[in-house]
C-alpha cells in the first residue's frame, strides 16, 4: 500500500551558467539540495529508490527560462518553509519564482 503523498509545484528560473546544465544534472542538483535541506521526500518504489519529482517539459541545453517541477513529499510542507530551505541550498543561477500547492 502506498503512503500519503503531498505535492508542491516549484517554478524555477534557470539563468547564467545554470543554462548549460542538462535536465538530468538539474535533477541531481534538486535531489542534493533537498537532502541537505532535510526535505521529507516521497521515494520511488523498487530496487534503487529515488526522490520523486515530476517535470513538465525540459529546456534545451544552453537556453535560459522557467522550469516547473513537482516535488512529492511524505508530509505536508508550508510553501514558505520549502522556499527558504531550498533557496539556502541551490546554486547561483537557479532561482525560485513561486511555490504552489497541487490538488490531490
Amino acid at each position: 500500500m502506498e503512503g500519503s503523498r503531498f505535492r508542491l509545484r516549484v517554478t524555477f528560473q534557470k539563468k547564467g551558467i545554470m543554462c548549460y546544465f542538462s535536465q538530468l544534472d538539474l535533477l541531481k542538483i534538486l535531489e542534493r539540495a533537498g537532502r541537505r535541506a532535510n526535505l521529507p521526500f516521497y521515494f520511488t518504489q523498487g530496487f534503487s529508490p529515488r526522490p520523486k519529482f515530476s517535470f513538465n517539459q525540459a529546456l534545451k541545453l544552453g537556453v535560459e527560462g522557467e522550469i516547473e517541477v513537482i516535488f512529492h513529499f511524505t508530509e505536508r510542507m508550508d510553501k514558505e518553509t520549502l522556499k527558504k530551505k531550498l533557496i539556502a541550498q541551490l546554486p547561483e543561477g537557479l532561482d525560485i519564482l513561486r511555490v504552489e500547492e497541487v490538488c490531490q
